[in-house]
């Protein structure tokens, strides 16, 4: 169920229906230099995906990385009671009951992965909250929501959907995405703080994982905004 992604990096993929399309979701896990693990926009986990976490090293953080993804994260966080619990902002009251001890992302990573992950609060979209992150040993930036890579585009109704989204057929930002931006200029200068980041690979949780290119093939699908 995990694909190796690159040094310490790995996908989980899994099926995911929203109005009839299949967009699929996807979770993150990084590991840590200590060895522990990260798992950014936690999917169920069964006892197979348990057994395979466990033998890459022990969870020791779960991330809720906006305001959409945290569907399982509850469920994450009493597989794993011992793991630290970080959510984007507004996703402790999209959980509902917000895990005992847990904190809120920040500009600042935690100590607990700092020198493995860099992040940014990606400002004047409070639709989603989204926070980017940076994985530096393997090159790849890692966002959630605010762009989808359907790239071949898929027929039937998941392509219809996605054209109606604007997200058919390449890296794109979608209408849904466009219509919670509320401060272009914020939004744009947290676009720029990321360009910044020598990145060449792409993860998205919705769509294929970018191998190469990324940063040029972001840059174009984020030049309007």
């Amino acid at each position: 169920m995990l694909e190796n992604r690159g040094p310490e990096l790995w996908t989980c993929s899994v099926p995911l229906s929203l109005a009839g399309a299949q967009i699929g979701t996807r979770m993150t896990v990084v590991r840590l230099t200590d060895g522990g693990l990260v798992l950014i926009a936690p999917v169920e986990i069964d006892e197979e995906l348990a057994a395979e976490l466990s033998g890459l090293g022990e969870v020791r953080a779960l991330i809720a990385p906006n305001r959409f993804h945290h569907f399982y994260f509850l469920a994450a966080a009493q597989r794993y009671p011992e793991a630290a619990c970080f959510l984007a902002e507004g996703a402790g009251a999209k959980i509902g009951t917000r895990p005992a001890g847990s904190a809120d992302l920040t500009e600042t990573p935690p100590d607990l992965w700092r020198g493995s992950l860099e992040q940014i609060p990606l400002q004047g979209a409070p639709l989603t909250n989204e926070v980017i992150f940076f994985h530096a040993a393997s090159r790849t930036l890692i966002l959630t929501d605010l762009c989808f890579n359907f790239d071949p585009a898929p027929g039937g109704w998941t392509g219809v959907f996605l054209w109606l989204a604007g997200a058919r057929g390449r890296l794109a930002v979608s209408r849904l995405m466009r219509s919670g931006f509320k401060d272009r200029p914020r939004l744009r200068d947290s676009i720029a703080r990321i360009l910044e980041w020598d990145f060449e690979k792409l993860i998205v949780a919705h769509g294929r994982v970018i191998e190469g290119d990324a940063k040029a093939r972001f840059a174009a699908a984020t030049r309007d905004l």
